[in-house]
């Protein structure tokens, strides 16, 4: 039997349905549709062969099945955070021996759920191989693949060298996320006007929506460079409705969550972290997500596209 169809996200929905009793309960609980979770679930259990949950009218209970998955659902989940927790760098060191280490990248915006899927992928097809992750903004991890200090990346900033080879794998809207009892919570999605309209504005310097709005108002290509001079200015005047200035996801995410601010993040991120959101409209932006290498690393590619673009579904 292969493993493949256990995925980090099905065990988290199953464990989480498991805890409440209700497939209702954990799509509230973890922000995602009922029918995603539901087809989780029958994946697991058509590959298993075996039932996981009896199906009560006051919800579910484990069968005897389901409760010996159950506890190996968590152990692998408790595995999977600690190696997130391992990996982390706060700074990227080159190492002199060239084929020791499968060296990735991947952005620091992307979402928990895409970084576990996507590490999950890399420890199976590179069993006996050591795996060093950088987490960057995308523009330096462009840079890096292209300067031959990562074999390859996840980017989500689609300005590349031409020595670099890209794979579109998925488009990731944005969002408006903001805190309870918020005006938004009323409206059905934002207009991005009435975002700017905002007094407490939480500014995230690494968030590509500023790129990508920038590059659809001034309707052509741009340096990624002219996007810093520009951040720089912006935080320098300080004329904006900005309140927090931060490059981090999970700290901009609990400054909303506590009622500081409303930030535009990409829907996965606002998925992961549980936020209230809406879409943003007039007009609607998306990231794409790449995955970019050179010509000389395509033989260190050991596992297919496919399997890349299914991480980052949600």
């Amino acid at each position: 039997m292969k493993s493949d169809f256990l995925n980090p996200r099905f065990l988290r929905y199953f464990v989480r349905v498991a805890d409440l009793g209700s497939i209702i309960s954990a799509s509230k609980d973890l922000n995602v549709s009922q029918p995603s979770i539901t087809r989780a679930i029958q994946i697991l259990e058509t590959n298993f062969g075996k039932r996981l949950f009896e199906r009560t009218k006051k919800g579910v209970n484990l069968t005897k099945e389901g409760q010996i998955f159950y506890l190996n659902s968590k152990s692998i989940i408790s595995y999977n955070d600690k190696v997130l927790e391992n990996i982390k760098q706060s700074e990227f060191k080159e190492k002199n021996q060239k084929d020791e280490y499968i060296k990735f990248g991947m952005p620091k915006s992307l979402s928990t759920s895409h970084k576990e899927n996507l590490l999950w992928i890399f420890k199976r097809n590179y069993e006996n191989k050591k795996i060093r992750i950088v987490e960057e903004e995308s523009n330096t991890l462009n840079r890096l693949v292209f300067e031959k200090k990562l074999d390859f990346a996840i980017s989500c900033i689609p300005e590349f060298k031409k020595e670099l080879n890209k794979i579109h794998l998925h488009k990731d809207p944005f969002c408006v996320a903001f805190y309870k009892g918020h005006h938004f919570q009323n409206m059905k999605d934002v207009a991005i006007e009435e975002v700017r309209k905002e007094p407490n504005y939480i500014f995230r310097r690494t968030c590509e929506f500023f790129y990508y709005n920038y590059r659809l108002s001034n309707k052509g290509k741009l340096d990624y460079k002219i996007i810093n001079n520009i951040v720089d200015e912006r935080i320098k005047k300080g004329v904006h409705r900005d309140v927090i200035y931060t490059s981090s996801e999970t700290t901009a995410s609990h400054c909303i969550k506590t009622g500081l601010g409303v930030a535009i993040i990409p829907e996965s991120v606002a998925i992961d972290y549980k936020l209230l959101f809406r879409k943003l409209t007039k007009p609607s932006i998306e990231r794409d997500i790449y995955f970019i290498y050179r010509d000389e690393n395509k033989d260190k590619i050991n596992f297919e596209t496919a399997e890349l673009k299914n991480a980052l579904w949600l």
